[in-house]
């Protein structure tokens, strides 16, 4: 839906005419992504009605305005977190994209924390931060994924959580444009005083930025985060190999960690190890093993898929990849010694294969970067979904794992589903003293009517609020894909929970009480 000529004229006045456009050929880049058949049944989800590239927060807080006097809904994009980035609630919002924004603003290696724009990534700034002997958290969303949209603004896990703690924590203040217009900075920035606390003066605002899983720009936009930094062990710079440049690998384990995949006799077994390494604090990284290989492109991943053998890719349900850390080889002796009476204990053993030198390394490098130096996970010929999947305690994750797979099973085997699967990705949070985050992940075909119908089938039993996976709490559609006027996650599961979508709804609708902030993966101000 075209904007009035008006509207659009005053919205060309902030950014310049080179940095608007309305475009069909443009503003359709924005709205096509894995997910959107499943969802929408089109390949499409709503077009923007125009999109802008804002270049500082000035920009945005005036972009911002213009919205209000007109009543124009927008969205923040910045690293593309698939349907979550893309989908809108109405054709007459706008979309600003945030790539002129891409600066590291500071690393003060003293005080261990980072300033940075929405466009800088996490692979960008872990490969600054080497160079000081720092490193950062991130969700497992591929190294292209922002600092900010991960630690600010979308929920997730991460396999370094056991190391860097939970992504809220590490937020040390925010710039944050509200969808008033208004510029808020949290905590001590806004003081003047640096940003080195998002707690104070005044009230903390972290619960508000992020809730559990984010806003994901329906509170505004995020012009600027800092956040808290952790040491790096290794080399200043990581020494990639391979052809072509695409599937660049580690070659080794950096100096300074040591990394291993132990395998158990039981998924019961599995669990158990995962919650006793995280709660003895020895871990750098810890999770459940994803088999795969690195190849170029989705149609070369595809076929090194369907090679392998079903029961040999089921072997990441028994099977942890962890990798050590240690300032002095005193200390590297210690956290071995405790992993490897822990591994005693539960009965985890080093199988020589998944053990290979360069295997481990490429692992490592995708616990250790979001999900590896390319993201592997499936594009042009098929598509993946996730579920069930949630957040809870060991105990109920691994029953969840269980029930799952149960339940998934049966649709593999009449053609819905792609064989093999489904696969666990399972990361503990912080140190699993407060559980851990589970996926199941099979794969789908989009433009199979059988398969699309298969998938929504699956995914209604998983999330339905009265069926058998209510035990496990409210679940999240992982990957990027609940959407809440397509799947009402939210408003079907808060009356389960103290009613906890109204309270959401009720700080949607104080921040954003014209309720221009795109809340298509978020929450309505109202409820139907």
């Amino acid at each position: 839906m075209a904007l009035k000529k008006e509207a659009y004229e005053a919205l060309r006045d902030v950014v310049g005419p080179e940095y608007i456009t309305q475009a069909p050929a443009i503003l359709d880049t924005y709205n096509q992504v894995w997910g959107n058949k499943l969802l929408f049944d089109e390949k499409w989800s709503n077009r923007p009605a125009a999109v802008l590239l804002p270049g500082n927060t000035e920009e945005v807080q005036a972009i911002v305005r213009v919205c209000n006097r007109h009543k124009i809904p927008f969205k923040p994009f910045s690293s593309g977190f698939e349907v979550t980035a893309t989908a809108l609630v109405s054709e007459r919002a706008i979309v600003l994209d945030l790539k002129r924004m891409n600066k590291i603003l500071e690393i003060d290696v003293k005080n261990m924390r980072a300033v940075v724009e929405p466009y800088v990534s996490v692979y960008r700034l872990q490969m600054e931060l080497a160079k000081h002997g720092l490193f950062t958290s991130a969700i497992s969303a591929g190294p292209s994924a922002g600092v900010i949209a991960s630690s600010c603004c979308h929920g997730g896990s991460g396999g370094t959580q056991v190391f860097t703690g939970g992504l809220g924590r590490n937020v040390l203040g925010c710039e944050w444009v509200l969808p008033t217009g208004e510029v808020l900075r949290m905590g001590s920035a806004e003081a003047g005083d640096g940003w080195f606390s998002a707690d104070g003066p005044g009230f903390g605002l972290r619960g508000l930025l992020r809730g559990h899983s984010g806003a994901n720009g329906a509170h505004g936009v995020i012009t600027k985060a800092s956040v808290k930094l952790y040491p790096w062990y290794g080399p200043p710079e990581w020494e990639l190999a391979g052809n072509p440049p695409a599937i660049k690998q580690l070659e080794k384990v950096p100096d300074g960690y040591k990394g291993f995949v132990i395998t158990f006799p039981n998924g019961d077994n599995t669990h158990d190890a995962m919650r006793e390494i995280g709660q003895a604090g020895i871990a750098f990284s810890l999770m459940q093993l994803i088999a795969g290989a690195s190849v170029e492109g989705n149609d070369e991943m595809w076929a090194e898929i369907q090679k392998m053998n079903p029961e040999d890719a089921m072997i990441g349900d028994v099977s942890l990849i962890l990798l050590l850390c240690a300032a002095s080889p005193r200390e590297m002796e210690y956290r071995e010694k405790y992993l490897f009476k822990i591994c005693e204990k539960w009965g985890g053993i080093l199988v020589p294969p998944l053990n290979d030198p360069k295997f481990v390394a490429s692992r490592v490098a995708m616990m250790v970067w979001s999900m590896g130096p390319v993201r592997e996970v499936f594009r042009g010929t098929t598509d993946f979904f996730i579920s069930p999947c949630g957040d809870s305690s060991e105990d109920l994750l691994k029953n969840m794992h269980k029930k799952g797979v149960e339940t998934i099973r049966p649709y593999i085997e009449k053609g819905a589903l792609m064989a093999p699967g489904p696969f666990a990705f399972h990361v503990p949070y912080e140190n699993c003293s407060v559980g851990g985050h589970m996926e199941c992940l099979y794969f789908y075909d989009p433009f199979d009517p059988k398969s699309l119908e298969g998938t929504r089938e699956l995914v209604g039993k998983t999330v339905d609020p009265q069926g058998e996976f209510r035990r496990f709490g409210v679940p999240c559609l992982g990957g990027g894909l609940q959407i809440e006027y397509v799947s009402h996650i939210s408003q079907t599961w808060g009356p389960l929970y103290d009613d906890y979508h109204l309270w959401l709804a009720k700080i949607k609708e104080a921040l954003d009480p014209d309720c221009l902030g795109d809340w298509s993966a978020y929450v309505p101000p109202v409820f139907p």
